[in-house]
């Protein structure tokens, strides 16, 4: 019976090929390159921009939003002493803006003739990514009931 013999095979660095789904850092540690697993690069993007957002929310000593004036839509907006928020169906960004609209101002119906009032709580029937416009909006934009509608069907 024959004998096989197997091959020597040449684990040098030389012919290593990188995975298209590594990356590879420039440290080396005994002439070997160390890999990133995609995880690991993932991790690293997760944990930068969560301390990006640490940043953000402390300010880095920039205190932009000192004046609580600023962050509001609507600005002396007076409230009724007596006044009840109503139940309002929340508005997720996936129906009719217009029903909604519809369904808002009937719920608001005694207060119709209030348009910073109208304003001011229409962020109260929002949620998710339509609480996420809302916010987003400048007051520059909106100064009316009449402008917000507008903007929120479009």
């Amino acid at each position: 019976m024959g004998e096989t013999h197997e091959v020597p095979q040449d684990h040098t660095l030389a012919e290593f090929r990188v995975y298209p789904g590594y990356t590879t850092k420039r440290q080396t540690f005994s002439s070997i390159h160390v890999l990133n697993t995609p995880e690991i690069v993932l991790e690293k993007e997760r944990i930068e921009h969560i301390e990006e957002r640490l940043q953000a929310i402390e300010g880095r000593g920039n205190y932009a939003y000192a004046d609580m004036v600023e962050l509001c839509l609507v600005s002396n907006v007076v409230i009724p002493p007596k006044f009840k928020e109503p139940n309002f169906d929340k508005y997720k960004g996936t129906t009719c803006p217009k029903n909604h609209l519809k369904m808002y101002c009937r719920k608001m119906g005694a207060y119709t003739k209030d348009e910073k009032l109208l304003m001011h709580f229409f962020q109260e029937s929002l949620v998710g990514v339509a609480i996420t416009w809302y916010t987003n909006l400048e007051p520059s934009w909106v100064h009316s009931w009449k402008d917000l509608m507008a903007t929120f069907i479009r």
